[in-house]
């Protein structure tokens, strides 16, 4: 049958090919050719009868079938070839092994769709990124040496010179040598960690994105770096502070000998106005003085100060004499007892972020680096990566192999069906339209279909589906033909039932996909198919503070009016110079001092963690369930809170027992009491003797306290135990183990005031024991720092934001079903033309071969 279509085509085209190759001289002979296409096309027959009819009737339905069957068989075929042809298909094309080149060029191309999954999904920073610092010049200077500093460590021949500028010069550059050293380390350390930090990423990061992500770790990790180092600075200048220990220099208290020769007190020096006892941040422009009295000045170093303590002094002093030559050696010239020391000042010409007026403190606040010189290679990560294969997709239109593979595959089926229908269709319309005569229009359906089932009865029994060429007139061979035909039929039939049967009921595990769903779209899917659901994420690493956020509440007493300058200033002006240590003028302001310092710290500490959490990394190769997300998200949370309270409270007990074991003498005397003496060699000495509080010896234990009291002033009041709170060895250790019960109790502070009467009262209003709290009144500072002073956190989840940053690629899920009516059509399309091939050739035989066997057989029976 195909090769009858193609004949006609060709015959066609050969027709007007023919016409325009010979012009106008064979004019005739095309008009020629053209009247016997159409003479040949109008007599053209596929379906001719066996043998030969001369029926008109049976003829016309011959050609008009034989048309029909071209025109459907056509436009089927023509139909197919555009939709193969002209339908636009997403083709996906795959890249193995690609070299960076090759990436960067597809990338140029197919940005939106190439995706190239990594061999090695996590990779350390170390093997990509490197980063370098340079030190600010004075790092390494001459002024941080052994060289300058001993030259300037000499003999004092006064204790009071607590301002000698040997003392300052020599102490400060020990210091600033030290933050150097100390710097260096932090930063070495931090590169331990930061270079074993892993980078994660399913699929290739393009450059850009990679250039941007190198550079935010890099800043995280300067970031992280300095605020670490600061907070520890602070922590120790706040305790420092917080316990008011004496300077071997005497810087902050200078000490009195009382009448008796045997007892020293301390008094608290005074800078500009400004008390040691008060601020540890008092301080003095350093000058050099003409005599030992400080009356008769000869030298100001230029920003150079000196104050309660030699660091606290030094944060807020500058570089600026030693930028100048001439400053240094002016400098030189009067500190000098010995030979003079060469001394070369700090070249201004240099590059530098500060300035020559940056104090020391501004230094520190950026770790002293000039410059951070990160090196991010992409060349590296990309062969960590060491991508398998990239894939992209492109709109493009089947190839022609396809389509011809795919008319083949279908036009067997398509010629079967045609052949089998179309003439059997045309017999019948043309048989009932002459049926439908005139004569006929009367006759009711029911008498109608009444009549036509004695017709399909007779055609069916009379149906020869396997005529002899020419016709055979053998009863035998006509049998054969007719049991064929049947046969052919059940089978058919039978097959084809089978076959759809077992297509369409047949259960099927079906893959659905959805590209790029919407929130809302997956978790619809969720709810439906969780067990099989997956969704890749596009980006597999991200960022909790992209959908995490924690806030916080502290205790009341942070925002309150006790850890106030006004509070504590009016606690230092009840204090009085006594050897009373459990007196609660003489340790008060420092206990609120100490108190602030705690406030703020926590809140460092906790804003230091949180740069680190937030930039902490939420990997999910899929998306998470919101149910997962939160669980998995309030354990990150939680985890934070526990790591946070350890770090601050390990920090501080460090800080604690190093104090402790270095036996380090509080300003206030309240862990050592200095006393003068006489060695047995007549020869006066000072030495010291441990304080004790409720038989407890600060020697032992730092922990020992007594209850802080008030001994009025007037006679009939007598002594005021402050109800929860303590004085010991050191102000801090005292401070843990006290409460705030007193300060939630307007009587309490009202009599607290009274009895600090001696100046003019003031107003406090009491803490408010109303709010919502998890601590009690009398749960102790302690308590309260082993939870960082936080009444509540308040964590905020946002799954809507994660879901956006993990930007599924798609979902897909598998679902029980059966086939679509597209596809048991084309495989029933597909197969049905070599079904009724195999039937056609096989049954004829099979029919032929059983009926001769069963003839031979019979003669037999009947001879026995």
């Amino acid at each position: 049958m195909n090769s009858v279509v193609l004949v006609v085509l060709y015959k066609s085209l050969s027709c007007f090919v023919f016409y325009f190759l010979v012009g106008t001289c064979t004019c005739k002979r095309a008009f020629e050719c053209c009247r016997k296409f159409k003479q040949y096309c109008q007599n053209l027959n596929l379906f001719p009868s066996a043998p030969l009819t001369t029926d008109e009737h049976e003829l016309k339905n011959q050609i008009i079938s034989t048309r029909l069957y071209i025109f459907l068989f056509t436009l089927s075929l023509t139909i197919l070839l555009l939709y193969t042809s002209l339908a636009d298909i997403t083709k996906t094309i795959t890249v193995a092994t690609p070299t960076l080149t090759k990436y960067e060029q597809l990338y140029s191309k197919y940005s939106q769709t190439l995706t190239c999954p990594c061999k090695h999904i996590s990779i350390n920073y170390e093997k990509f990124l490197s980063i370098e610092y340079t030190f600010h010049q004075i790092c390494a200077s001459v002024f941080i040496t052994d060289e300058w500093i001993t030259h300037n460590d000499v003999i004092l021949h006064y204790l009071d010179a607590s301002n000698d500028p040997r003392i300052v010069v020599s102490y400060a550059f020990q210091a600033l040598g030290a933050f150097c050293e100390l710097i260096e380390s932090t930063i070495n350390n931090s590169l331990i960690q930061f270079n074993s930090t892993q980078y994660i990423t399913a699929s290739v990061a393009s450059s850009d994105l990679f250039q941007s992500q190198a550079q935010s770790f890099v800043d995280q990790f300067k970031l992280s770096t300095t605020n670490n180092f600061l907070l520890s600075l602070n922590m120790i200048r706040k305790t420092t502070q917080g316990n008011a220990f004496l300077s071997g220099q005497l810087t902050n208290y200078q000490l009195m000998v009382l009448d008796d020769k045997q007892t020293v007190l301390t008094i608290s020096t005074a800078y500009s106005g400004c008390s040691c006892h008060l601020s540890s941040t008092c301080v003095n422009q350093l000058s050099i003085y003409k005599n030992d009295f400080g009356n008769i000045t000869l030298f100001d170093v230029p920003g150079f100060y000196t104050g309660c303590y030699v660091i606290e002094a030094l944060l807020q002093s500058t570089l600026q004499c030693f930028y100048d030559q001439a400053c240094i050696n002016e400098l030189i010239l009067y500190l000098s007892s010995i030979s003079p020391i060469n001394a070369t000042a700090l070249d201004p010409s240099l590059s530098s972020q500060y300035s020559e007026d940056s104090t020391i403190e501004n230094l520190l606040n950026s770790l002293m680096i000039e410059e951070w010189n990160p090196t991010k290679i992409y060349d590296r990560y990309y062969d960590e990566c060491q991508p398998i294969e990239c894939t992209y997709t492109i709109k493009t239109r089947n190839s022609v192999i396809y389509i011809i593979t795919t008319m083949f595959g279908i036009v067997g089926g398509l010629i079967t069906v045609l052949k089998l229908v179309v003439p059997r269709v045309v017999k019948f319309i043309r048989k009932k339209r002459s049926r439908l005569s005139p004569s006929n229009i009367g006759v009711s359906l029911a008498t109608y279909i009444r009549n036509l089932f004695p017709i399909l009865k007779s055609y069916f029994l009379t149906l020869n589906l396997f005529p002899s060429v020419p016709a055979s007139t053998d009863e035998h061979e006509l049998k054969n033909q007719k049991i064929s035909t049947r046969l052919y039929v059940l089978l058919l039939i039978l097959s084809i039932t089978i076959l759809l049967l077992y297509t369409s009921l047949a259960d099927i595990t079906k893959t659905i996909n959805v590209p790029a769903p919407a929130l809302t779209k997956y978790e619809q899917l969720y709810s439906k198919y969780s067990q099989t659901l997956t969704c890749p994420c596009q980006h597999i690493s991200i960022n909790y503070e992209k959908f995490l956020s924690i806030e916080y509440t502290f205790h009341q007493v942070c925002t309150s009016f006790f850890i106030t300058d006004e509070w504590i200033s009016y606690l230092m002006m009840s204090n009085e110079a006594t050897s009373a240590n459990i007196n609660f003028q003489w340790t008060a302001s420092n206990v609120f001092q100490a108190l602030r310092g705690f406030c703020e710290l926590v809140e460092s500490t906790i804003n230091n963690s949180l740069i680190q959490f937030n930039s902490s990394q939420y990997i999910t190769a899929s998306v998470a369930s919101s149910e997962l997300f939160k669980s998995q998200a309030q354990s990150f949370i939680d985890q934070f809170i526990s790591s946070t309270i350890n770090t601050f409270v390990l920090s501080l007990n460090t800080i604690r027992n190093s104090t402790h074991g270095d036996g380090l003498v509080s300003g206030l005397l309240t862990n050592y009491v200095i006393t003068l003496g006489t060695s047995v060699s007549n020869e006066a000495i000072v030495f010291t003797v441990p304080a004790g509080y409720s038989k407890c010896g600060c020697a032992q234990s730092s922990t020992c306290i007594a209850q802080s009291s008030i001994l009025s002033s007037q006679a009939n009041m007598g002594t005021f135990y402050v109800p929860g709170f303590y004085t010991g060895c050191y102000v801090i250790e005292a401070l843990l183990q006290s409460t705030l019960q007193c300060f939630y109790d307007q009587a309490c502070i009202n009599e607290l005031i009274l009895y600090l009467s001696s100046i003019s009262p003031i107003n406090a209003t009491a803490l408010n024991s109303s709010l919502s709290s998890q601590y009690s009144e009398d749960s102790t500072i302690e308590n309260l720092l082993n939870s960082l002073m936080i009444e509540e956190w308040n964590p905020t989840k946002i799954y809507d934001r994660y879901y956006d940053e993990c930007q599924p690629i798609e979902c897909t899920y598998t679902i029980k079903t059966r086939n679509s009516i597209i596809y048991i059509i084309t495989t029933i399309f597909g197969i049905i033309g070599g079904l009724i091939t195999v039937l056609r050739c096989v049954v004829p035989q099979v029919v032929k071969f059983v009926r001769r066997k069963k003839e031979l057989t019979q003669p037999l029976i009947g001879k026995s």
